[in-house]
């Protein structure tokens, strides 16, 4: 078997998807190869199909990149072998023909996704993170408050076993650190607690602008339908009548969790990259800088600028400009963490929050990400340009508020700017 292994540079915060082409003769291969690694794809080169289909045998990969040639090379084989491959393994072809027959043949060997050249590999990248992507389930996370622990228990079992993830809470008073720790997407709320009534709580929530938007669904024995109406007046979504059916809860969770995610994305994401918005990011930021202080642990916030953005645009057209943006957009969200938060602050300029992370280590990760950044060929028609980026960093503590946080990171971005760009600056270690 004749391959050639070009694997994803080391980074702790890459996802490393095994991804393989064929063949590593084909023009461009080698470059498409290196530029899909900076994106964290580790990549495998194989000489011909042959070769390919023993890899995948031995080591399964997230996905196939294949040259349309090397399906014709081989008709018998590729009819048989390649069928059952694909039947498994996304499978996306590249070819220097656009025409119905050539795409028909590939879709009948299997392709999900084709590809003609010269290749756009921001085009190519959105559609290889799609094809590759672990499914996504559509549960969502829940926050229990009930008194009764035999209930919580219950209603738990039964989310869970629906693929939810619950967070529960039998004292009242504790309602508020749950919502800041886990941020759910929907509250299920017992109407009859001591301490706290449903109601009550419900009002103590909608006081808060972060949470206006969360599915409420009361949960009580109460069937007079003039207290439910009350119940839903004070900032409730839904009443569920107990005792409740597992499958009416579970389809009842669901669907507002669903709806609630489609509103959410509108209200709280930016339309080009799919981060959090400015506002969004602030909200965020507020919360994770709270939960920090109450668990006594260390942030760092990160104000990342994209170097020459204006002679980006001037000399290769808006277009081009929002290609640069999306691909730092997906660049960060690829190295950083699921927990670490991510905005797009306004224009060319990002923000960022690596949770439980010491300035010294988020440095590291912020500097990996610049070198990747920095030799991604950027693409505008048949013309190739680089582009670099420049980051200001600032730990939590001893900066104890978010504005602090936000004004050091940008502050030491400035520093980076003044240095030369390109590079990276941490904020003193102690707070003006």
């Amino acid at each position: 078997m004749a391959a050639i292994g070009i694997q994803a540079d080391e980074n702790p915060h890459a996802d490393g998807k095994r991804l393989y082409l064929c063949p590593a003769g084909v023009p461009e291969v080698h470059e498409t190869a290196r530029q899909l690694s900076h994106f964290g794809y580790a990549t495998r080169l194989f000489d011909d199909l042959s070769g390919l289909l023993e890899g995948v045998r031995e080591t399964p990969p997230a996905g196939v990149l294949m040259d349309c040639g090397a399906l014709r090379r081989h008709p018998e084989m590729a009819n048989q072998a390649v069928r059952a491959m694909a039947a498994s393994i996304p499978l996306a072809c590249m070819s220097n023909h656009g025409d119905i027959g050539s795409r028909l043949e590939a879709v009948r060997m299997g392709c999900r996704a084709y590809f003609t050249r010269p290749l756009d590999i921001a085009s190519l990248l959105d559609t290889l993170d799609r094809l590759t992507a672990p499914p996504r389930a559509e549960a969502g996370k829940v926050l229990i408050v009930d008194d009764s622990p035999s209930l919580v228990a219950f209603y738990a079992a039964h989310l869970s076993d629906a693929g939810f993830v619950t967070q529960t809470v039998t004292d009242p008073m504790k309602t508020l650190d749950a919502l800041a720790d886990t941020s759910p997407e929907l509250i299920l709320l017992d109407m009859n607690m001591p301490g706290a009534s449903g109601q009550e709580l419900a009002r103590v929530i909608r006081q808060q602008d972060a949470y206006l938007s969360i599915p409420i669904v009361f949960l009580s024995a109460e069937s007079d339908v003039g207290r439910q109406r009350e119940a839903m007046s004070t900032g409730g979504d839904e009443f569920l009548q107990k005792p409740i059916e597992p499958e009416h809860l579970i389809s009842a969770v669901r669907s507002r969790v669903i709806r609630y995610r489609a509103l959410r994305a509108l209200m709280v994401r930016d339309s080009l990259t799919g981060l959090l918005n400015h506002t969004s990011f602030k909200e965020r930021l507020r919360a994770e800088v709270a939960r920090t202080k109450r668990l006594n642990k260390v942030l760092t916030v990160g104000m990342i600028d994209i170097d020459h953005f204006k002679q980006v645009n001037d000399s290769h057209g808006h277009p081009a400009g929002d290609r640069v943006i999306r691909n730092l957009s997906r660049l960060l969200k690829q190295r950083l963490r699921g927990a670490d938060v991510i905005g797009r602050y306004g224009g060319e300029e990002f923000a960022i929050v690596l949770v439980d992370t010491a300035i010294e280590a988020a440095v590291g990760v912020v500097d990996h990400i610049r070198k990747s950044f920095a030799a991604l060929e950027q693409q505008a028609g048949e013309s190739v340009f680089r582009c670099t980026f420049s980051a200001g960093l600032a730990q939590s503590p001893p900066r104890m508020d978010a504005d602090s946080l936000i004004q050091a990171a940008d502050e030491a971005l400035y520093q980076a700017k003044h240095d030369g760009r390109n590079r990276v600056r941490a904020a003193p270690s102690r707070a003006d």
